[in-house]
């Protein structure tokens, strides 16, 4: 039988946000940069996406579709963040009437918080600081926007991220699983992602776009082919 077909968009936060792992590009608000972004949007929009999803709380979706619907209609312009830059021109050139939002940022099951982490790491455990090599990355000139979502979304990018996350386990073990006291926050974050994206199926023609931080798409790669529900499209063909 067909399997509903799902496509992620490994992608950075656009604006600074508290987060570790923020990846800097120039002068995004520039005539040229815009065009690239246009430019991305043309490729992903080969796709055909039925449903556009994104990295935002689930709960306060109708605040997002309400932003996209002011945005729509002309009352307000484009944000300088992912969402709307990306995902916002996607769903009104599909003509789609609404945004998907499927994050959960609870306190869940976590004990520590990635910055008290990192504080740890530094203070206890500095062999591990080379988990987080791909923190300060930055991109600048010639190189395009979509060049820089063909570098996030490259297997080998993806493999090293998921391996960083996981090897969080083996910090501060003798101090209470400090590591593990984030990573279970961040499967139970993921899996509560998947679920929410397993709700979106109406149908087995189902073509979804998820656009979500680069770092998810590992694990997340992970949950939808194991839970058999989705055939995962690789974004890399459509790059």
């Amino acid at each position: 039988m067909d399997k509903p077909k799902i496509m992620m968009l490994g992608t950075f936060h656009m604006v600074s946000v508290k987060n570790l792992f923020n990846f800097k590009v120039d002068d995004l608000v520039s005539d040229k940069r815009q065009e690239e972004i246009i430019d991305l949007v043309d490729k992903i929009k080969r796709f055909n996406p039925t449903k556009v999803v994104v990295e935002y709380e689930h709960k306060n979706e109708d605040e997002l579709n309400e932003k996209y619907n002011n945005y729509i209609n002309g009352a307000a312009p484009l944000e300088m963040w992912e969402v709307q830059q990306i995902a916002f021109r996607l769903a009104k050139s599909l003509k789609l009437q609404r945004i998907h939002a499927i994050d959960w940022m609870e306190r869940g099951a976590g004990t520590c918080s990635i910055g008290e982490v990192y504080e740890y790491i530094k203070k206890e455990q500095p062999q591990f600081l080379t988990l987080f090599d791909d923190a300060d990355i930055s991109f600048e000139g010639d190189t395009t926007i979509s060049d820089i979502h063909r570098f996030f979304n490259e297997k080998e990018y993806i493999r090293r991220t998921h391996e960083s996350y996981v090897n969080m386990a083996r910090i501060g073990i003798k101090d209470g699983y400090k590591g593990m006291g984030w990573l279970i926050w961040w499967y139970q974050r993921n899996l509560i992602i998947f679920a929410h994206l397993s709700q979106l199926i109406e149908h087995p023609n189902e073509r979804i776009f998820l656009l979500i931080g680069s770092g998810h798409i590992g694990i997340l790669s992970n949950f939808l082919k194991e839970s058999e529900l989705f055939e995962v499209v690789d974004a890399m063909d459509y790059l």
